[in-house]
C-alpha cells in the first residue's frame, strides 16, 4: 500500500503561497490515474484548491503535494513531465508579464524579482560571464529526498514558460544538479537539450548569453505595464503570497509609516507586536525582513519607472533621512540609487 504524506493540522499551517503551476502536477497525476483527492490527501487542501484563486498554500503543503507526486506516479520522471505541460497562463499575471516584456532579459529580470510567490524555493539569481548566462538556484539541501522532485518540476516548468516566451528552445549548454543522478538521467536531455551534471555543489543552468537580447514574441508595453502594476499591487500580491508577510506587505504599502513602526503596524493589523512577530516567525521571515524587501521593490520601482528624486524616493519607501536610504539600498543590491539607476537607463 503507497504510504501518503503524513497529515497537516490546519492551525498549524501558515498560508504561504497560492497554487501558479500546480495545475500542470494535477493534470499530469490525473492522467497517470491519481485521483486529485490522493495527490493532495493528508495535506489540508481539498480538490476545488486547484482551480480556486484565492486558496492559500503553505510552503508545508507544497512539499507534502510534491511528496505525494513523486510517491503516487507510476514514473520516476513525473516532475519533469509535469513540468512541460506548463502554459503562459499557469504562471498568472506573473507569465504574461514575462511574455510581453520588450526582451528576453527584460523578462527573465522580471520574473527573477516577482515570481518568489511562485517559486519559493528555487530564489534563482542571474548572472552573465562571458558568452554564457547562468540562473542559479538556492541549493536548499533541506527539502532532503524530496529536493530532485521540486527542482526537476520547477526547471522543466520554466523551461516550458521560457520556450513559450520566445517560441523557440533555450539555446542551454549545461544544467548542474546538487544531488545524485536519478534513473531517468537520460531524459534531462531531452526535456532541456543540454547535458546534466549531476553531484554538484550548486543547483545552475547554463545558457547562451546572446538569447537575452532576444525580442519577446509577444513583445508589448501598453500589456506589460498592465501586468507589472498588477504583478505589484497590494490586493494581488496578498492573493499570490498570501498569509502574513503579504499582509504586512499591503499594510506598509497602504501606509509608509507602517515600515519604521512594528506598533502602528500590528494596530492596522489588529494583534499584538508579539502576536505578529510569531506569526511572522512561524513562516520563516521577520517584520524587518518584510519590511526591507517592500522597501527594496518599491525603490527599484520608483529609480527604474520615475525621474522623482532620490530625496523623494528614500521618503516614499520610509526613511526620514535620503542618507540612510542610500547605505541601505546599497545593502539590497550593492550599488547606490544613482548608479542603480543610471543602469537601467
Amino acid at each position: 500500500m503507497t504510504q501518503l504524506a503524513p497529515p497537516i493540522v490546519h492551525a498549524a499551517v501558515a498560508p504561504g503561497a497560492a497554487m501558479l503551476g500546480f495545475s500542470a502536477l494535477a493534470a499530469q497525476l490525473q492522467s497517470e490515474g491519481v485521483a486529485l483527492s490522493d495527490l493532495f490527501a493528508r495535506t489540508g487542501l481539498e480538490p476545488g484548491d486547484i482551480g480556486n484563486a484565492y486558496a492559500p498554500m503553505s510552503q508545508v503543503q507544497r512539499m507534502a503535494v510534491f511528496a505525494n507526486a513523486q510517491k503516487l506516479s507510476s514514473g520516476s520522471d513525473v516532475a519533469l513531465r509535469a513540468g512541460a505541460r506548463q502554459r503562459i497562463g499557469d504562471f498568472g499575471i506573473y507569465g504574461f508579464a514575462m511574455a510581453s516584456s520588450a526582451t528576453f532579459r527584460d523578462g527573465l529580470e522580471f520574473g527573477i524579482a516577482h515570481m518568489q510567490p511562485a517559486m519559493p524555493f528555487l530564489q534563482p539569481t542571474l548572472r552573465v560571464q562571458g558568452n554564457l548566462a547562468i540562473l542559479a538556484c538556492a541549493p536548499a539541501e533541506r527539502f532532503g529526498a524530496v529536493l530532485p522532485f521540486v527542482a526537476e518540476f520547477w526547471r522543466s516548468s520554466l523551461n516550458a514558460l521560457f520556450q513559450r516566451v520566445l517560441e523557440v528552445p533555450l539555446p542551454a549548454r549545461r544544467l548542474v544538479c546538487n544531488y545524485p543522478a536519478p534513473t531517468h538521467w537520460r531524459s534531462y536531455a531531452q526535456v532541456f537539450g543540454c547535458t546534466a551534471e549531476f553531484g554538484a555543489d550548486v543547483l545552475e543552468w547554463h545558457f547562451d548569453a546572446s538569447i537575452l537580447d532576444a525580442a519577446c514574441a509577444g513583445a508589448n508595453s501598453i500589456t506589460h505595464e498592465l501586468c507589472r502594476r498588477l504583478c505589484v499591487a497590494p490586493v494581488y500580491g496578498g492573493y499570490q503570497a498570501g498569509g502574513w508577510p503579504a499582509q504586512v506587505r499591503g499594510a506598509c504599502l497602504d501606509d509608509a509609516r507602517c515600515m519604521v513602526s512594528v506598533v502602528r503596524l500590528a494596530e492596522r493589523l489588529g494583534v499584538s507586536v508579539r502576536t505578529l512577530h510569531r506569526r511572522l516567525a512561524d513562516e520563516g521571515v521577520t517584520f524587518k525582513s518584510v519590511v526591507d524587501e517592500t522597501r527594496k521593490e518599491l525603490a527599484i520601482g520608483y529609480l527604474s519607472n520615475s525621474k522623482l528624486p532620490v530625496v523623494d524616493i528614500a521618503e516614499r519607501v520610509g526613511f526620514t533621512e535620503a542618507t540612510n536610504f542610500r547605505k541601505a539600498f546599497r545593502r539590497w543590491t550593492g550599488k547606490v540609487p544613482s548608479d542603480y539607476r543610471t543602469g537601467v537607463a
